[in-house]
């Protein structure tokens, strides 16, 4: 079947072929890679159970576990007394990549300066959404000069290539840009950052 439409295309649907071969490999791999999220609860509960016994290490070990990021223990112990510490976990969980806290003060920083302040981070985000939107729309026209024959030769693999980027650069910039503005949120609504 794919010899068929490889012959009917003249050989244009040979690099969105193998892209959807080599993505659908990945996604494999990935949900493999990674158990159940009922099983993460149920192992995150049974460690939990005791947990006014156990070490710093250990509590943050165990919160690793389920919301994905070494939170310093007493910032858990400060989520966990608020009214929602699950949710303000997983939000922080979340943040944690775009937050520094200093180890002697216990002060919450943006870890880039360009962060500092909600002014730039939704600027960021909006340059980040409108940066997807440009590289998409490029993604497919090039895509669509290459399905309809309007390019050959060397110039197809090349528009191929392009075409190939641009469509993960822009899933990068909406998926970072999405990452921010959720860590914003929670930084503003759980930290008190600014």
């Amino acid at each position: 079947m794919i010899e068929n439409l490889l012959e009917m295309a003249d050989g244009r649907l040979l690099i969105p072929l193998v892209v959807a071969a080599v993505g659908v490999a990945m996604a494999k791999g990935a949900f493999s890679l990674f158990r159940s999220r009922s099983q993460d609860r149920r192992d995150f509960l049974d460690l939990f159970r005791d947990h006014e016994a156990q070490s710093d290490l250990w509590m943050t070990v165990a919160v690793r576990h389920v919301f994905g990021a070494y939170l310093p223990a007493s910032l858990i112990r400060q989520l966990m007394s608020s009214p929602q510490p699950g949710r303000a976990l997983l939000e922080v969980g979340g943040a944690w990549d775009f937050i520094d806290m200093d180890d002697e003060t216990g002060e919450l920083t943006w870890r880039r300066k360009l962060f500092h302040t909600p002014k730039r981070r939704r600027v960021v985000v909006w340059t980040l959404h409108v940066a997807y939107f440009v590289l998409a729309a490029t993604s497919l026209w090039l895509a669509y000069l290459c399905l309809t024959g309007q390019l050959d030769g060397r110039a197809l693999w090349i528009a191929w290539v392009y075409a190939i980027l641009c469509g993960a650069g822009a899933f990068a910039a909406l998926a970072y840009g999405d990452s921010l503005n959720d860590a914003s949120k929670a930084a503003e609504r759980w930290l008190g950052l600014a």
